[in-house]
């Protein structure tokens, strides 16, 4: 794994193997783990976000891009409204946050359906709190 820019860290971008095969996964929710980079589960505490210009395919330990900070693209699993907190649901795609789901981010617009590209700032504002 490499940090892509400046000694300090700066970089929106990290570069890390991917730790199994990931199929269509630009613009979805990744997770950093031991062995790499893997598509998101259901409301984990996702790293980043693959970049619009990965691969269909990514063999295990290929080497990935993932956008961790700052505003850039993700593919929605459901309708979502922007200024809503976003989770990852279980395909590593963009909905919105639901009680005990880590908020990768904010919608910057909204979206009308599953399988739409919006944009997104990253924020990393931990977990929404379960209700009652």
């Amino acid at each position: 794994m490499s940090m892509i820019g400046t000694a300090t860290n700066s970089s929106p971008y990290l570069a890390a193997p991917a730790a199994a095969t990931i199929e269509n996964g630009k613009n979805h929710f990744v997770t950093l783990g031991e062995n790499g980079v893997s598509l998101a589960t259901e409301g984990a505490a996702a790293a980043g976000i693959l970049l619009p210009d990965t691969e269909d395919k990514v063999a295990a330990g290929e080497s990935v891009t993932v956008q961790i900070k700052d505003r850039t693209l993700v593919q929605v699993g459901a309708a979502v409204t922007a200024g809503d907190p976003l989770a990852s649901d279980a395909n590593g795609c963009a909905v919105k946050a639901a009680a005990e789901k880590f908020i990768v981010g904010y919608a910057m617009e909204s979206a009308t359906a599953a399988d739409q590209i919006i944009h997104i700032q990253i924020t990393k504002s931990g977990f929404v709190p379960k209700a009652g």
